[in-house]
């Protein structure tokens, strides 16, 4: 039974009656009471007055420009300020649009209204101050690897030497190793091409390394000098879109991916590797024999 006093207070919006629909079944499947339901052309002034809430659900099919901008806003303000979680439920269509504002902030994107998943994302979202997205088991694939930026580090560590005249210990400084040879673009979109063929003769999700395809496809992109939008990484991630998005964030708090805005469009941004993560790219690449790499 369901005490009203202590179930979670939701504010819904969506702009279609399929939004509100799954957002509601949501709700009540994991105990939840919806405080409202409003329009998306209103639903930032609602949460500019709206108190004592615990999660803003938006569900949006569609681009609402300067009114969708400014509840994304509003969405980052207040999870920052701890007023409530957030939950945004988008068609993959969105992904650039939405992700360029959001990307790095505790608001969770899912991509699609997959039943397990909207329960699963609604109940985590509820059960810790900073959760993060679940589907199909993604989060424990993600918590089962850590990026702390000290192993990286550690592969271009600058190693002591001994300068002639000193002593004490005056004399040892640190030089940093050789810069390795770059690899070339196309023998990485050989192994990136191989990977794929890979899954079609094993079946997807047997080899699926996510954090690992996007490296791959940021570093020829580097090298082409190509810009990749966040959702162009999510289909070479070669997983969810759901997924791609929580490995991202990750990738980029841990100092590999950095967000770049495009110069031609304010509403989206681009994907790089950080100079750190190019750096030990091509070090693996000098370092391991071809036949190992991929």
């Amino acid at each position: 039974m369901t005490y009203w006093g202590s179930a979670p207070i939701i504010l819904v919006s969506a702009d279609t009656e399929e939004g509100v629909a799954a957002a509601t079944r949501s709700v009540e499947a994991t105990g939840g009471r919806i405080a409202a339901s409003v329009d998306i052309d209103t639903a930032a002034e609602r949460l500019e007055s709206q108190v004592a809430i615990d999660l803003v659900w938006v569900d949006i099919a569609a681009d609402h420009g300067p009114i969708l901008d400014r509840l994304l806003e509003r969405l980052v303000v207040g999870t920052e300020r701890g007023d409530f979680a957030a939950l945004i439920v988008i068609p993959s269509e969105l992904v650039d649009i939405v992700a360029s504002q959001i990307g790095g902030s505790a608001v969770s994107i899912l991509v699609g209204r997959n039943e397990r998943a909207l329960d699963a994302a609604l109940a985590d979202r509820l059960a810790r101050a900073a959760p993060q997205l679940r589907e199909d088991g993604g989060d424990e694939a993600i918590r089962r690897h850590d990026f702390p930026i000290e192993s990286f580090e550690q592969v271009h560590r600058p190693v002591p030497v001994v300068r002639e005249g000193g002593s004490d210990g005056e004399g040892i400084g640190y030089e940093p190793p050789p810069r390795p040879a770059v690899i070339d673009a196309g023998a990485i979109r050989d192994m990136i091409r191989a990977r794929r063929l890979r899954d079609e003769l094993f079946g997807a999700g047997l080899f699926a390394d996510p954090a690992w395809d996007m490296l791959l496809d940021l570093m020829a992109a580097r090298l082409e000098r190509r810009p990749v939008a966040v959702s162009s990484l999510c289909i070479a991630a070669a997983v969810p879109a759901t997924t791609a998005l929580r490995w991202i964030k990750q990738l980029t708090e841990a100092g590999l991916l950095r967000r770049v805005a495009d110069p031609d469009d304010g509403r989206r941004v681009f994907i790089e590797l950080t100079d750190h993560a190019a750096s030990v790219m091509e070090a693996y690449f000098t370092a391991m024999p071809a036949g190992a790499r991929g």
